[in-house]
């Protein structure tokens, strides 16, 4: 599609887009465009469902809604809501409300749940639980272990490679696999 096309449909398609289309066009350029944040939080057992919800909602209503939008992302809103603020308001505080309310209340659901086996005679082999709870591009991993008292927010562990290598040697382990095949492959047509 040439750019004149595209720019004369998006003028004329805001107007025409039913409600629930300018929805999900915004929930995807909302998660594509939007910041991130990854966090941990670390709960023990002698930690109740209340608490960690409130953790959890205080986190969520921490990095999910006090952030600016970046220009270029305001102006595609603009198109969305065809130039109408207002509009463009609701559309915003539809979809994070939405999303942080679904957040928490299958939050609400799973941790007793959890809890619950952690603390009985099934869960007596299990020393852990996990759960991530994502909203758009923000990830909050609520761990339940045994061996941890309270509650904590913290920044994940960093991930070290199996063979204690750094993180740019190991961006170039393919080429050892390219090696290794292409040593294989000598020795395989050299019989």
């Amino acid at each position: 599609m040439g750019g004149q096309t595209a720019s004369r449909l998006f003028n004329l398609l805001p107007p025409l887009m039913p409600l629930r289309t300018k929805y999900e066009l915004i929930g995807n350029l909302w998660a594509h465009y939007g910041p991130s944040s990854k966090k941990m939080l670390r709960v023990g057992l002698d930690a109740t469902v209340d608490d960690i919800l409130s953790q959890i909602r205080q986190h969520i209503e921490g990095v999910v809604v006090h952030y600016r939008i970046p220009e270029n992302l305001e102006k595609r809103f603009n198109w969305l809501a065809a130039g109408d603020s207002h509009v463009k308001q609701d559309l915003l505080s539809y979809l994070r409300q939405k999303e942080k309310s679904l957040v928490v209340e299958g939050a609400r659901i799973q941790l007793p749940i959890m809890l619950e086996h952690l603390r009985s005679e099934q869960g007596q082999s299990t020393h852990r639980l996990a759960q991530v709870l994502k909203i758009g591009n923000h990830e909050l991993d609520v761990s339940l272990e045994k061996n941890f008292s309270g509650i904590a927010l913290i920044d994940p562990p960093s991930k070290l490679s199996s063979a204690g290598t750094s993180k740019s040697a190991g961006d170039y382990r393919w080429l050892w696999w390219v090696i290794g095949i292409a040593v294989f492959l000598f020795l395989v047509t050299r019989k």
